[in-house]
């Protein structure tokens, strides 16, 4: 999603971003069901330059093969006849957040409610 858009369709522009913005915040959040992009600036031209960079990447993003094959979720075999491994940089990133302690008590918290 954040790997470029149409207006800005170089690889990572929140890594450019950070580097001569003055934001206040800037990050992504990952839930089950969304994901949230609050950004904060205490410059008013900056907020809205950021806030462009990321309504172009929502809204337009620069999905090509190589970046869905890179981030999505895919089935890797090391050798024929072996059983296919799930791969993908979202898989990793949702295995980690989804497989401490902390979160397993922070779902099953939630879905009790």
């Amino acid at each position: 999603m954040l790997c470029g858009s149409r207006k800005y369709p170089i690889k990572e522009p929140f890594v450019e971003l950070m580097k001569s913005s003055l934001n206040t915040f800037l990050n992504a959040m990952t839930f089950p069901d969304k994901t949230c992009y609050p950004v904060a600036s205490q410059n008013a031209q900056d907020f809205y330059n950021l806030i462009d960079v990321y309504l172009d990447a929502v809204f337009f993003p620069r999905l090509t093969p190589q970046i869905f094959q890179q981030e999505g979720w895919h089935y890797e075999l090391d050798a024929p006849g072996c059983a296919a491994d799930l791969q993908g940089r979202r898989l990793q990133r949702d295995e980690g957040n989804y497989s401490s302690p902390d979160s397993m008590l922070r779902e099953l918290s939630q879905r009790s409610l």
